[in-house]
């Protein structure tokens, strides 16, 4: 499989998871200061007389947004910016609905979040933390109802676990695969997507949707409300959070329905309209539908150490909490604090969450140190480097004076091969057939003459120095870190990005093994035809066995031509694939592929015991034996790494 084949995996690879009433349980006695049920008409929003700075900072990000807009099609951007406290914009940029016509408002347009949804998730267990209701450090069997996670590693999984993303799970897909119209319960969700464990508690950093779903559940379990009803009465309503819904477009309360924006697909210059993703019961991972001024609310919230136009959601030493690290293991590189990607840009920390449905990108992070915050959305998910840089940018002009460049250092060649390798993301599956959209994530890392090691990806390549006074720490010029861990044996086995680790990957599970072995057994099935062909009505002699081993031969290169045949297909279908597409996974390609792999596997191991009569009693010539030989080896890699890969017999998510 070749490089440009892989990049066809990631849009599935990429592509790519928990919430007992708590108003009667000592919410008065553990938080006095609290208003959970603060009504919404008594909240007077902060007003902000508009300065020059402000004025002038508006004027910045609008000339970013409208060249980024300029440049790539972008339908429509919004944008919300808080500073010590106070709102200092919240803009639309573009349309909302292009065949309408209506334009993106910063106020009243609502864009689908995704994954920053999770940060109420994670404000919420906080909260009940605060409340003495959860013990963040306790198994998580303690809380939950209907179910229980099995036992593995003699660890338990806690909730700082998850909102470190680092219980040990292997990635799931039934967030994908469920289009909100069947009523599945959340817990039957969890259930029918239990993914496995993998890794240790705490070992490895892994992204997980099913994860984050979890501790949504389990505050569902303790409060014995919906998450949907835990996030109304805790969050939403006390910060008049009004046009904010866990709802999806189609599912939304009428007064929202309209205010959603669309969501459009740009590519070769063309703007088409994308289906909204549901979701499902795993909405209150990646759901919510918000505006530009909504959000700020939040970020107004989260700076201000819990309280907020008056009201206060949770105490100071709870706040410093959530934007503390769990693990001292990488306090010089990215990381997650409680649930909020962390890191440091040049002096500035950054704690913040991005997210992504089938046609939206999202970003939002909050800088204590400088008192302000960012929130931009955009509806395509195409061409999303605005929403991944913007916040950079935002903190260079903010900072000021406070923000400094980086100064890159180099290391040698001897130094490098510490690190040099194939790495593979631990956010794939293991157990099941989609283990091989690993491919598509798998990251490689070489030394670069002019002294920094280089991380390629279907991407292409990023260029990373080390930081002098962090051992196994290195920075790329805009800032990111990554970190490098070291075995018993002082070998690096991993690195981990923000919130990702990516292993070492071992001899079998090389992405380049794949490839060559189907690039073997494509060669020696050409061989067989061409061999069949020359030797055809040339009246070569052989005994029955030798026939029929011929027949076993030709019909065995067959069915390597079509397997490559339905893996073209296969990909071709993946170039396709979108968020939507899981709704009707597996796909018909697919489940093609996997039964000519496991066809393949069978013939592999037929070829491998058709050695013994091919040599001792087919009659063939020496050459044509050999040829045999090559040819069965050939197929037997091939078995092997189709085994390794999960493509052969393996079951499918949610099957």
């Amino acid at each position: 499989m070749s490089n440009s084949a892989a990049r066809l995996l990631k849009p599935i690879g990429s592509a790519l998871a928990a919430m007992m009433s708590l108003a009667q349980m000592a919410a008065q006695a553990q938080a006095p200061d609290a208003s959970p049920s603060t009504p919404v008409e008594t909240i007077e929003l902060a007003s902000f007389e508009p300065t020059r700075e402000a004025a002038v900072l508006e004027a910045y990000v609008d000339g970013i947004v409208e060249a980024h807009r300029r440049s790539h099609g972008t339908p429509g951007v919004t944008v919300s910016v808080v500073q010590d406290g106070q709102l200092i914009f919240a803009k639309g940029y573009g349309y909302a609905d292009i065949e309408a016509g209506s334009r993106v408002d910063g106020r009243e347009t609502l864009f689908r979040i995704g994954s920053v949804s999770k940060t109420f998730v994670w404000a919420g267990v906080m909260v009940l933390h605060e409340r003495g209701v959860i013990d963040l450090d306790a198994d998580v069997n303690t809380y939950l109802k209907d179910f229980q996670i099995p036992e593995a590693f003699d660890a338990p999984v806690t909730l700082n676990d998850l909102m470190a993303h680092r219980a040990g799970f292997e990635e799931t897909f039934g967030v994908f695969m469920d289009d909100g119209t069947n009523n599945t319960s959340l817990s039957d969700a969890l259930i029918g997507d239990l993914p496995k464990r993998i890794h240790a508690p705490g070992t490895r950093t892994s992204y997980s949707n099913w994860g984050s779903a979890l501790a949504a559940k389990i505050i569902e379990d303790v409060t014995g409300k919906s998450f949907a009803e835990f996030l109304q009465e805790e969050f939403l309503t006390p910060l008049a959070m009004t046009k904010t819904t866990l709802k999806g477009p189609s599912h939304a309360p009428a007064a929202l329905k309209e205010a959603f924006s669309e969501g459009y697909q740009v590519k070769g210059g063309v703007i088409s309209e994308q289906p909204p993703m549901q979701i499902g019961p795993f909405a209150p991972i990646g759901a919510m539908g918000s505006t530009a001024f909504d959000m700020a609310q939040w970020m107004s919230v989260l700076l201000g150490n819990g309280r907020h136009n008056g009201v206060q959601l949770w105490r100071a030493d709870t706040a410093a909490a959530m934007f503390a690290r769990v693990f001292p293991d990488r306090s010089d590189a990215n990381d997650l604090a409680r649930g909020f990607f962390s890191r440091k840009l040049h002096g500035v920390e950054a704690f913040g969450h991005g997210g992504g449905t089938a046609a939206f990108r999202t970003y939002m992070e909050v800088f204590p140190s400088l008192n302000a915050g960012v929130f931009i959305s955009q509806n395509t998910t195409e061409e999303a480097g605005l929403v991944r840089e913007i916040t950079d940018l935002l903190i260079a002009r903010l900072g000021g004076g406070r923000v400094q460049a980086g100064k890159l250092s180099k290391i040698s060649a001897k130094d490098a091969k510490a690190y040099i390798g194939t790495y593979l993301s631990n956010r794939r599956s293991h157990s099941k057939f989609e283990r091989l959209f690993g491919v598509a994530a798998a990251r490689q890392i070489d030394f670069h003459k002019d002294g920094f090691l280089t991380i390629t990806s279907e991407g292409g390549a990023v260029a990373f120095s080390p930081v002098p006074s962090a051992p196994d720490v290195f920075e790329n010029r805009f800032g990111g870190r990554i970190h490098f861990a070291r075995n018993a044996n002082g070998q690096v086995d991993h690195y981990s990005s923000m919130y990702q680790s990516y292993d070492r990957a071992g001899t079998l599970e090389n992405p380049m093994l794949l490839r060559l072995g189907i690039g073997a057994a494509g060669l020696s099935a050409l061989s067989i035809f061409a061999g069949a062909w020359r030797r055809q009505g040339r009246g070569i002699e052989q005994t029955t066995i030798g026939h029929r081993l011929g027949v076993f031969q030709f019909v065995t290169g067959a069915s390597v031509f079509g397997f490559l045949g339905l893996l073209a297909i296969a990909l071709g279908a993946l170039s396709k694939f979108t968020a939507v597409s899981f709704l009707a996974y597996p796909t018909g390609e697919l489940v093609n592929l996997r039964l000519g792999a496991s066809l393949i596997v069978i013939f592999g191991v037929v070829g491998i015991a058709s050695l013994f009569p091919v040599w001792r009693m087919s009659g063939w010539s020496a050459w044509r034996k050999t040829h045999h030989t090559i040819f069965a080896l050939a197929l037997a890699w091939l078995s092997l790494v189709l085994l390794v890969w999960n493509v052969a017999f393996a079951p499918f998510t949610n099957l």
